[in-house]
């Protein structure tokens, strides 16, 4: 797994590194060992902005949320991306199903 984390107007610390890690360690068993994930953050004022994209072998998922705290934000948008990955899961086994 790649993980590449940017941000503008605001300095990625070892604290939000080791967050993202260790989040995104629990949804790893729903990505490919290759997958590319990449973090934006975006801090204008008090808001906090969060886009991720996942790009996978076969998939590639987008996500982005804002509010005031930025580790809220973080895990709204690896929730809206867990969701996408359990949506495609789904549909992937249900077109298996009705091949056979």
């Amino acid at each position: 797994m790649n993980l590449t984390v940017t941000g503008r107007n605001f300095e990625i610390t070892d604290a939000i590194k080791k967050f993202l890690t260790k989040r995104i360690a629990k949804t790893g068993d729903r990505l490919y060992d290759n997958a590319s994930i990449h973090f934006s953050f975006y801090v204008d004022k008090n808001r906090h902005m969060a886009e991720a994209t996942v790009k996978q072998k076969d998939l590639t998922t987008r996500a982005k949320d804002e509010t005031r705290d930025l580790y809220l934000t973080v895990d709204n948008v690896l929730g809206k991306i867990e969701k996408q990955l359990r949506k495609h899961k789904s549909r992937t086994q249900n077109l298996l199903i009705n091949k056979t």
